[in-house]
């Protein structure tokens, strides 16, 4: 017996370190939320539990109607049941505790986590890690599990871009449990448009020590970057990008104007990126929901589409068919009743 309590110990650990994009075993409650900047709420719609696409027609419905300003970035931690709401007009990165009835989904009181921060955009990981960017002041912020059970709502300080020149205006963000990407919103030619770093504090400040020396200054921004040990360009690919999400080897990732990019997730600079889709007119957020489908807002057309993300190899020009509708719709977070 006690052999066979480790093993469930294991299995539980793994389950519990498990990278973004995991979820339980066998059919489950399935649940996508968007948010709206033009109306202040956070919607949702259920999604069929045996993991296939969205089925159209279903209306939306909402979780959130009071308490946000203009919500952008969304995040939810499924093993805590939390989700995170990233709008810089409340100067802080806010928290909300989630429960469910039926088929119904309940958001809790609101808690600050971070203060003294313009969030825009939210990711967490496997491990409760929250990341987000501070995108005024260039830099990519961290709360970890602990501090959020401990109350303290001082963020640590991942990259910042007064000593990275790769932090140009932070725009999507998200995580794995050993990494942090992100999307430039400036400079994203010349520094990088997607970037992945080390998301262990201790490691991000000798890196950012290195970053900061005359030699990696005089080589020029996307130089320093790619002398800093950790710190990868993934993609050179557009001067502004707003949306990115992991979905298992793959990344996605929106610009400003009407494309959807896909790239390998161990990626560099010199790989390819694959248009998706050119068919968009504003898109922001995505999402993947750990099945083989990807979500994506489009704000100007008020609606969030879905293509299948399960090819084996990247490929352009995939139909996108649509899966919500809402109005101005931007972040999008899954959320997976475990």
């Amino acid at each position: 017996m006690p052999a066979l309590g480790n093993l469930f110990f294991r299995i539980a650990l793994l389950l519990l370190a498990c990278a973004q994009g995991c979820h339980a075993f066998g059919d489950a409650l399935q649940f996508l939320f968007v948010s709206s900047p033009t109306t202040g709420h956070i919607g949702y719609r259920k999604l069929p539990s045996d993991g296939s696409p969205a089925t159209p027609g279903e209306a939306m419905r909402t979780v959130i109607s009071s308490g946000l300003v203009f919500p952008q970035g969304i995040a939810v931690d499924e093993y805590r049941r939390r989700m995170f709401v990233a709008d810089p007009n409340l100067t802080g990165l806010v928290m909300y505790p989630l429960t469910t009835n039926g088929d119904t989904m309940i958001a809790g009181s609101q808690q600050t986590i971070a203060k003294g921060v313009q969030a825009r955009a939210v990711a967490v990981d496997g491990l409760g890690n929250v990341v987000f960017t501070d995108e005024p002041n260039n830099r990519i912020l961290r709360v970890t599990d602990a501090m959020i059970q401990s109350g303290n709502t001082t963020a640590e300080v991942l990259y910042d871009g007064k000593h990275l020149a790769s932090v140009k205006l932070p725009g999507g963000i998200a995580a794995d449990n050993y990494y942090v990407y992100w999307l430039n919103k400036a400079s994203g030619l010349q520094v990088g448009t997607l970037l992945r770093g080390l998301q262990d504090p201790s490691a991000v400040r000798k890196l950012a020590a290195k970053a900061a020396n005359a030699t990696a200054k005089s080589a020029g921004a996307a130089a320093a970057s790619a002398a800093t040990p950790g710190l990868a360009v993934i993609a050179m690919n557009a001067p502004k990008c707003y949306g990115v999400c992991i979905a298992g080897g793959n990344i996605f990732y929106t610009d400003e104007a009407s494309n959807l990019y896909g790239i390998k997730r161990a990626a560099t600079s010199r790989h390819t990126v694959f248009t998706i889709s050119s068919k968009l007119q504003a898109p922001r957020g995505c999402v993947y929901d750990g099945s083989g489908t990807v979500y994506v807002a489009d704000k100007t057309q008020n609606a969030v589409f879905q293509f299948a993300s399960n090819m084996q190899q990247l490929e352009p020009n995939q139909p996108l068919t649509k899966a919500a509708v809402m109005q101005g719709a931007f972040g999008l977070a899954i959320y997976t009743v475990v």
